[in-house]
């Protein structure tokens, strides 16, 4: 993927999710459903699930400049998978809003984290096409975290 076209996608697939979440800033926070936080959380678990066996898959990165920040972006998504999935087991056991709460705001930072150095890596657009779920899914959950 050339790195044009890799700026490209990022931008396609954040273009949305900050234009809902600047709309969704006036809106009153969505009233808590455990039932569909739990399925929502389990989604996003699945989502990153799926990223990382791809990343993973991938053979290392020939050029030393991309090289360290395709590591840091697959090490990034080890850490987002883990983390979906330690909320969505927290979920589904019952925890509520509240104490959901850091893991969901951990998530993000580790999407940041990811989205940052996965920009300055070359994956290629099969696995590039998995983080499209990821962020719908954060996109489901983020109004009953406000």
């Amino acid at each position: 993927m050339s790195r044009r076209f890799a700026l490209a996608a990022i931008a396609a697939l954040l273009v949305p999710c900050f234009l809902l979440s600047a709309s969704a800033q006036d809106e009153p926070p969505a009233r808590w459903d455990q039932a569909r936080g739990t399925q929502y959380g389990k989604e996003l678990a699945v989502a990153c699930s799926e990223l990382k066996a791809s990343l993973s898959a991938l053979p290392a990165q020939v050029e030393p400049g991309a090289q360290r920040a395709f590591y840091q972006a697959r090490d990034d998504v080890r850490l987002l998978d883990h983390a979906a999935k330690s909320l969505a087991t927290a979920l589904e056991a019952g925890e509520g809003k509240e104490e959901a709460l850091p893991r969901f705001k951990r998530i993000q930072m580790l999407r940041r984290d990811a989205e940052e150095n996965g920009r300055k890596a070359l994956i290629p657009d099969d696995v590039f096409a998995k983080i499209t779920p990821v962020g719908v899914a954060l996109i489901k959950l983020a109004p009953y975290f406000r």
